[in-house]
């Protein structure tokens, strides 16, 4: 008897294709970046592939599965509805890298993937490209690109899992970040956080 993982094995749907191929441009693209502008903080944390994160990822092909596997015809199927979910969570998958990785190419070596706490010889503050529209684009773009990876697959468990982890995340570590940097520069990161948004709900 056939299993629902050897069938998926055989003929992945497409949205499973695509998570797939959204993870490995993710990281590989990612660390390239990483190389290009960061090379003296190399390391294999520019993977990023933290416990948290592979724990996430893990959890998220377990719902798949098991759905696959208890509700076949609404995971794999689910008529134009279920179809139109897939397309938006595409959708959400590469505006949101898109986003990520204009920002780290647009801000070079002062996109960083640990938070500075010194200010360097290079470090400026970044206003331009993405920049100008959004104050924190990197988190910004991983945010919609994570969730959009669930809306992809049509996780919902995890959906609302990503979402919350994601926000509570960045609720902590944008606050402590921008203390740094307007200990950094002095009135002019304030003038700039006051007249651009973060557009992450709930962090103004």
């Amino acid at each position: 008897m056939t299993t629902p993982f050897a069938t998926l094995v055989d003929s992945p749907p497409w949205e499973l294709v695509a998570f797939v191929s959204a993870l490995l441009f993710y990281h590989v693209a990612g660390f390239a970046i990483a190389a290009r502008y960061n090379r003296d903080s190399l390391s294999r944390h520019s993977w990023l592939l933290g416990k948290p994160y592979v724990v996430a990822m893990t959890t998220a092909c377990a719902e798949y599965i098991l759905e696959c596997a208890m509700f076949p015809g609404w995971k794999l199927g689910g008529g134009e509805v279920a179809a139109w979910t897939k397309r938006v969570g595409l959708v959400m998958v590469i505006a949101g890298d898109l986003t990520r990785k204009a920002a780290e190419i647009t801000a070079r070596h002062n996109f960083t993937h640990a938070i500075q706490t010194t200010r360097r010889p290079t470090h400026t503050v970044v206003t331009r490209g993405v920049y100008r529209y959004a104050r924190h684009p990197g988190y910004l773009g991983w945010l919609v690109w994570s969730i959009g990876t669930q809306v992809l697959l049509r996780n919902p468990a995890c959906v609302v899992g990503f979402a919350r982890a994601g926000w509570l995340f960045f609720a902590t570590r944008i606050p402590y970040e921008e203390a740094k940097l307007r200990a950094m520069f002095p009135g002019e990161y304030a003038a700039y956080a006051a007249r651009t948004r973060t557009w992450i709900p709930g962090i103004p």
